[in-house]
């Protein structure tokens, strides 16, 4: 029997557990596999960790560089691209062309710091790592060097493009917010960070260049004579010598921005495309320049085809942004064998993919908003794309995507924010209109608007969920739109699957929370929506949304970016949070918090004391004890799960201007609650709100 939470200490203890050592993790991880398995995988560890050595000494001394004449010339593929439409978002692309033009960037919860070599940051968690070593005044010379030597003497070529005599190189190895350092003299798929505090994340997340779409965009603006950008000129240089930098600094194949095939997938979509951009507006780079992208194109496609994250069973985002990646290279390589092949690979799989990833009901298979939404954004990028290489996808699939934009509308708040069902990790594929508030230090990315997503869906379809989009995410509009050259998907949306109503077993009544707004107009008018196959049951309006989590955890019952947080509720009204999802914080850095952002306990769930009702088994995997289903919906809802060793109910209704919420088996009491604050103090949910990854209010 249970009862309503204690205001205590929301991981249950009062005493701050140790974070888990790495021999702990693996424990963890291997309780979930059979034992043959964890046989084999200890073996060929074992065998990968002794000869690694070698094959880096051997494999170091060839050059990992391909022939900057060997990819031949890129081709644009972007026509007319009306930049007009950016105006409406200059003042932000301004403010973040100042800071990145100073290597100042923001990401992941950093704030806006340099990004430089012998910099010192701030640490996480109480670690902190650094500073590394000042460059001397020969830096191309001291960065080459510090590769294998096979990468030294084309990299060193690379550099020596780069003109500005007072050029900063960027410090793409570190964790710009630990301070750790990582290496290219270790092979990028053998990169490892055990230490705690440290966040691999961060040095991929500024090596996607999601930065340098928004540089062409300001390289427009300052065209157009708009105040306060610096001379296009200067802008186009910056893009022109980032990249000569990072492609000097990270020989293909090496160090810590060439371990995740997801990544090198997502930085070369953007490297095209903001290429294209500026060619777009009549900018001619070099033609050296223009070699040595096509020659990185060429690589980042077969390290991407090499290196496909693809699983029989747990193939999930990883996967699709390879395939997107790969479809991006192809396209704007000089038609050839291989790269006829890739861009025909991308195009089966992708439309595979969107019938395998998003459900009947739209929803994304991994159980989570965000990821639904960065999955959405990849697809719909892509699908643009290739049917602007006249490959469009099948009616079936264009359906798919289009119900996946209806799920992504109908799981935004009224206030414009995503809810944080399952995970958050900031994750996007490209960020073509950056929606930002202002900050002291610079501009706040606004991480959980998902108006690009529909701004992008304008672009390649004609009917769109959300009416209202706007004018600063206009330009994701006009890249789709271009990409796929003026094809349009006209497809909608098949209508929601319908919930099968099952027997309803009486019980005796329990707790019960009665929620009462201060003006309960603003609960009337409100439409149910059913997403069955995703687990989400919501009644929305124009003032309010109230939304239930009851369904699968994802990726086939992996869970690896689900939360414990079955029956939980969801209440927006009037733009006030009365009780939301609290988000995720961070993965790896901080294991500790990780599993507090997934517990029941940060969830407004039916509760059993401190008890979950699933194991965290890994950092990314979740029991799936619950067995979460759902009864009835539509005047209320009924649902159910088994994770407390008995089936435990609860009801949510809208009742006489109230929001009533009741769990059984439980002690039978009422509470009357008046505000969030209320609700909050009752159920114990002090956990800190995180509005994206590495963040926290």
């Amino acid at each position: 029997m249970s009862k309503a939470p204690d205001a205590a200490d929301p991981t249950g203890s009062s005493a701050e557990p140790k974070q888990p050592s790495q021999t702990d993790l693996l424990m963890r991880v291997a309780k979930t596999m059979p034992l043959q398995m964890v046989l084999a995988k200890s073996l060929s560890f074992a065998w990968k960790a002794a000869t690694r050595p070698l094959r880096e000494l051997v494999t170091g001394r060839s050059s990992p560089y391909l022939d900057p004449l060997a990819a031949g010339t890129l081709t644009p593929i972007l026509g007319n691209v009306d930049f007009s439409v950016a105006a409406a978002n200059a003042e932000t692309i301004r403010a973040l062309t100042s800071l990145w033009l100073d290597h100042r960037f923001d990401l992941l919860g950093s704030g806006w710091v340099r990004v430089a070599h012998g910099e010192t940051y701030p640490g996480f968690a109480g670690n902190q790592y650094g500073p590394g070593p000042v460059l001397p005044p020969d830096w191309r010379k001291a960065v080459a060097a510090s590769h294998r030597p096979g990468a030294r003497a084309p990299a060193r070529a690379l550099l020596d493009c780069i003109a500005d005599p007072d050029w900063r190189p960027i410090d793409w190895m570190v964790d710009f917010r630990s301070g750790y350092r990582w290496s290219t003299r270790d092979w990028g798929r053998a990169v490892s960070g055990g230490q705690p505090g440290l966040d691999i994340k961060l040095p991929w997340e500024l090596a996607r260049f999601q930065h340098a779409p928004v540089l062409a965009q300001a390289h427009a603006l300052a065209a157009r004579g708009i105040p306060g950008f610096p001379a296009p000129e200067r802008i186009a240089a910056e893009f022109c010598h980032q990249v000569l930098d990072f492609l000097g600094a990270n020989p293909p194949g090496w160090g810590p921005n060439w371990s995740c095939p997801m990544d090198v997938a997502i930085r070369a979509a953007n490297l095209l495309v903001a290429w294209d951009l500026f060619r777009a507006q009549g900018v001619v780079f070099e033609p050296a320049f223009d070699a040595a992208l096509a020659a990185a194109a060429l690589a980042h496609g077969r390290f991407v085809f090499r290196f496909l994250e693809w699983h029989e069973t747990y193939r999930a985002n990883h996967y699709l942004a390879d395939l997107c990646g790969l479809a991006f290279v192809a396209a704007y390589l000089p038609e050839a064998e291989e790269s006829k092949s890739w861009l025909g690979y991308a195009a089966d799989e992708l439309e595979a993919e969107i019938l395998r990833q998003f459900a009947a009901d739209g929803g994304c298979f991994e159980a989570s908003i965000a990821y639904h939404r960065l999955s959405a954004e990849m697809a719909l990028y892509t699908a643009a794309l290739l049917a602007g290489r006249g490959r469009p996808l099948s009616v079936e699939a264009q359906g798919r995507l289009a119900a996946a934009l209806r799920f992504a509308a109908a799981s935004t708040l009224p206030s414009g924010l995503m809810i944080q069902i399952g995970d958050t990790d900031s994750g996007r594929f490209f960020k073509a209109a950056p929606l930002c508030d202002p900050g002291s230090d610079g501009p706040v990315e606004r991480i959980l608007d998902p108006a690009e997503l529909f701004a992008a869906g304008r672009g390649l379809f004609d009917h769109n969920p959300l009416a209202s989009i706007p004018p600063q995410a206009e330009f994701a509009t006009i890249l789709a739109a271009a990409l796929a050259g003026g094809t349009r998907f006209a497809e909608t949306a098949p209508p929601l699957p319908v919930l099968a109503e099952r027997p309803i077993f009486a019980s005796p009544a329990g707790l019960v929370v009665r929620i009462v707004p201060p003006d309960s107009t603003a609960l009337e008018g409100l439409e149910p929506l059913a997403f069955t196959e995703f687990g989400l049951y919501l009644w929305r309006g124009p003032r309010a949304l109230i939304a239930v989590r009851c369904g699968p955890i994802g990726q086939n019952g992996r869970g690896g970016h689900a939360h414990n947080d079955q029956l939980a509720v969801e209440i927006e009204i009037d733009g006030v949070a009365w009780a939301r999802d609290p988000g995720s914080y961070v993965f790896g850095s901080d294991l500790l918090a990780r599993d507090r952002y997934r517990s029941a306990l940060a969830h407004f769930v039916p509760r059993h004391g401190d008890a979950e009702p699933a194991e965290m088994l890994a950092p990314f995997r979740l029991e799936d004890r619950a067995q979460a289903e759902a009864i009835r919906f539509g005047a209320d809802f009924i649902g159910t799960h088994r994770g407390f060793d008995e089936v435990v109910t609860r009801r949510v209704a809208i009742e006489d201007g109230a929001i009533v919420i009741e769990d059984r088996p439980a002690e039978a009491v009422t509470h009357i609650v008046r505000s969030p604050a209320e609700l909050a103090a009752l159920w114990g949910l002090t956990l800190p709100f995180s509005p994206g990854y590495g963040r926290r209010l």
